[in-house]
């Protein structure tokens, strides 16, 4: 099981290559759901559910050129680092996908709002629904837990309990997969 960093099958680059794997729904749905909505969406769920790993999934089929803005809780001024990213103008050929929305306070998020509001299409990701309305909501599970385990390490999920681990990261798969990458290093 040990190795050089490369070869664990945890690494972060491997795990980047994943692709969102759709439970009940699939990509047609969600885009059908954007077109309702006037291109305004989205994807809510807790974390290490996947919820940028789908907006990526999503932002390959967009129509219009993908504007990326992505914060995180150590992102210092969030909202000046959002705007800071965005092309002057906005236009209907943008298509703006925020990665980590929760970060933006009320005011924060009506300045971006604003500055956004001719872009073809907005989408964001965030832990909790109501700012935009939600395109589909990334839930996590034991079973897809194993699968992925499976898809990056084949054989390994049977020698360890995978059930008692998505339990101790309360179904954070990216916690899950932390922990997998340091036992896997360990040997």
């Amino acid at each position: 099981m040990t190795g050089r960093p490369a070869d664990n099958p945890f690494a972060s680059r491997r795990i980047d290559r994943l692709e969102y794997r759709f439970q009940g729904i699939d990509v047609q749905s969600i885009t059908d759901r954007l077109r309702k909505t006037g291109g305004r969406g989205s994807v809510i769920g807790p974390h290490g559910s996947g919820k940028t790993t789908l907006l990526e999934h999503l932002a390959e089929r967009l129509d219009g050129r993908p504007v990326w803005v992505r914060l995180s809780a150590q992102t210092p001024r969030p909202v000046e680092a959002a705007v800071s990213k965005l092309p002057r103008p906005i236009t209907k050929e943008h298509a703006v996908l925020i990665d980590g929305a929760e970060q933006l306070g009320p005011w924060s998020w009506w300045r971006l709002r604003r500055r956004t509001r001719n872009a073809r299409a907005i989408i964001i990701t965030s832990h909790s629904p109501g700012r935009l309305p939600t395109l589909h909501e990334c839930t996590t599970s034991q079973e897809l837990l194993t699968n992925l385990v499976d898809t990056l390490a084949p054989g390994m999920a049977e020698n360890i309990d995978l059930d008692e681990l998505f339990l101790r990261h309360e179904g954070n798969i990216r916690l899950c997969f932390r922990e997998l990458y340091d036992a896997w290093a360990r040997g």
